[in-house]
């Protein structure tokens, strides 16, 4: 409306700031921070950094006793390239429309997969946060990523869009027709054989089916095609944008949480002596963004990348690369404090083009629904919300990783979610309108900083000492400053049935913190689950029944969250984005009241969680320690 006051997607306001690579004097500026952002905090303790990995280093990667099976990450088959170009003639235009163009085409390349590196990431991921947590702060694979390096759309329907007519509708059942026909239509070869050059009005929707369920949302059974995917087929091969963006990082979000739990478990087993007993894994995200995320973000992994041809997809610069021979991935994964990326799309690449959110200078603009699709992109991108999957629904959160959008950070809200249907978490906040809204785009070289208060609060996570602030100085703003240096240096285990029997009191159960169509779902089985907590220890190790009933009262000795008595802290906190405010609410009050998301239970919550993982690995590396020196007497 005419006259109304454009709302912020990211806050300005005069803060300390302190670059995170090295102990360096503050410097008073206009920084920029992307909300929701906290006013101020009377103990900083109250907000605790998620819980660092637990010690794996004890072990090899090789020695985890997983089998991982990746039908989201497959190479090309047998004439596929030749039947994109086929297609490519006569769908290019409607590709472009449906926001799939640089996907497709990116599929036709192959990313060769290196354990050690996904394997290490995994480690150093947090289910809470959905992000890998390092010795020097957090980073993860946000929007932005999988709209560069995937090019898939973050605008658009959502991917549960229903077919409203009846011509959609005939055409989904001639699909499904065609998928009854047996194994020999049924697997990607046989499905290509059936369709590729047939000319008829099927075919396209058919090598979109076959795109979406091999390189998309991979299949529970490998090399199958996926049915549920047949409408969302159906409306890209008639110019319907999709948000397949969002669906994408949801997917991705709960395998590498899946995996970790997976990981922690195989700890177990590793821990017990019980070589002979492995978990199997079947992981359906395109996973292989991740890898890509690294190698651009950390040189020291990354191979000799691809010069690019002007139109490639970036995804090119990794085609076929050979791995590098890394002693010690762990190592320089946490060493990486100075050398990490933050901002590798900002670098120029040959002929890759800088996307309009690169702007050579910092700019303000008001963003409107006819606004350039790319800066409405940019700025879904810095909203907190709920990213709604195929069958998953992920917080997504970027207040957390600011500096890998060029924006500064300071202390993370924790963020609550509100939203458990799929439906609703997608009309009421995802999909909201960015209309009216005022966005900061930084210069395309800036190099973010983080706030003094929010470096003391990793330190003191990491067990640093906390830096002695002195020499204040205050200097402008600086849109463009010297690049820091790029270089430096066959049993598998069964779900429980009662998956919340190990819970202690006063957390939330198991199925509350994983989607229960995903957590049954990917962990495959067969041996059979143990006969009880305690089975299966090693001689004078105490049983598990005894490190429960001793978190108990750990967790009874901390009080009870939302008990005024045993409150731990208070504090002011803004009220920041429209991303949760109720329907009731009038716009107005939804900009005052929408985002009171930081609150003291969820807080305490978090702060007990990060005790007691921290209890959890100390007993187990004692466990450990005295279970190596049993073995060697």
């Amino acid at each position: 409306m005419a006259g109304e006051r454009a709302e912020t997607i990211v806050e300005e306001r005069e803060e300390f700031m302190v670059p995170i690579t090295a102990d360096a004097n503050p410097v008073q500026r206009t920084a920029y921070f992307i909300k929701p952002t906290l006013d101020f905090i009377n103990q900083q303790s109250l907000f605790r950094p998620p819980p660092l990995s637990a010690p794996f280093t004890d072990f090899k990667l090789g020695e985890w006793p997983l089998k991982l099976v990746f039908t989201g990450w497959i190479d090309p088959p047998k004439n596929w390239k030749i039947w994109v170009e086929q297609m490519h003639s006569s769908y290019q235009s409607i590709w472009k429309k449906s926001g799939i163009y640089e996907a497709i085409i990116g599929s036709t390349y192959r990313t060769r997969r290196n354990y050690d590196l996904f394997l290490s990431l995994a480690e150093r991921w947090c289910p809470f946060t959905n992000s890998f947590v390092f010795p020097w702060g957090e980073a993860t694979i946000t929007m932005e990523d999988v709209m560069v390096l995937g090019g898939f759309s973050v605008t658009g329907e959502p991917v549960s869009k229903p077919l409203e007519t009846t011509e959609l509708v005939n055409i989904e059942e001639q699909m499904e027709k065609s998928l009854e026909l047996g194994t020999k239509v049924s697997n990607h070869r046989g499905w290509m054989k059936q369709f590729m050059g047939e000319g008829s009005e099927f075919e396209h929707v058919a090598f979109l089916s076959l795109w979406l369920s091999r390189y998309v949302f991979g299949q529970k059974l490998q090399n199958t095609i996926g049915g549920d995917l047949f409408s969302v087929a159906i409306h890209l091969a008639h110019g319907t944008r999709l948000a397949l963006g969002p669906a994408v990082l949801a997917s991705i979000y709960r395998d590498l949480s899946l995996l970790k739990g997976t990981i922690m478990d195989s700890l177990e087993l590793l821990m017990n002596g019980r070589d002979n007993e492995f978990f199997s894994l079947t992981l359906q995200a395109p996973l292989r963004l991740v890898q890509v995320w690294a190698w651009e973000r950390f040189p020291g992994l990354r191979p000799v990348p691809n010069a690019m041809n002007y139109g490639e997809p970036r995804i090119a610069r990794w085609h076929g690369s050979k791995m590098l021979v890394i002693e010690d991935v762990r190592m320089v994964l946490d060493s990486a404090q100075d050398t990490f990326q933050w901002r590798p799309y900002a670098t120029p690449t040959g002929n890759w083009p800088f996307p309009k959110f690169y702007p050579e200078k910092e700019e303000w603009m008001v963003i409107y629904p006819h606004s350039d699709q790319e800066l409405q992109s940019f700025a879904q991108c810095l909203r907190v919300c709920e990213l709604v999957g195929i069958d998953c629904l992920e917080l997504y959160l970027p207040h957390r990783v600011a500096m890998q959008f060029g924006i500064d950070q300071d202390l993370p809200c924790t963020v609550t979610r509100f939203f458990r249907n799929p439906e609703t978490a997608w009309s009421s906040n995802y999909s909201k309108l960015i209309w009216n809204k005022k966005l900061y785009v930084p210069a395309r070289l800036f190099e973010a900083d983080v706030t003094t208060r929010y470096l003391a609060w990793w330190k003191q996570s990491a067990g640093n000492p906390q830096a002695d602030f002195t020499g204040i100085l205050r200097k402008p703003r600086s849109s463009r400053r010297c690049r820091r240096s790029p270089w430096g240096s066959t049993i598998k285990k069964e779900v429980a049935a009662n998956d919340d029997a190990e819970v202690p009191p006063g957390f939330p159960p198991k199925h509350k913190m994983t989607n229960p169509k995903t957590s049954e779902s990917y962990l495959s089985c067969s041996m059979g689950k143990k006969e009880g907590n305690d089975a299966d220890f090693p001689p004078g190790f105490e049983p598990k029944s005894k490190l429960i009933h001793c978190l108990e009262k750990i967790m009874q000795n901390e009080g009870v969250p939302g008990d005024p008595a045993n409150a731990i802290g208070s504090g002011k906190y803004t009220s920041c984005s429209d991303v949760y405010s109720t329907r009731e609410m009038n716009e107005n009050e939804a900009q005052q009241k929408s985002y009171r998301a930081v609150e003291i239970p969820g807080l305490e919550l978090e702060l007990r969680i990060s005790r007691l993982e921290r209890v959890i690995a100390d007993m187990k590396a004692e466990r450990l320690a005295a279970y190596s020196t049993s073995i060697r007497k």
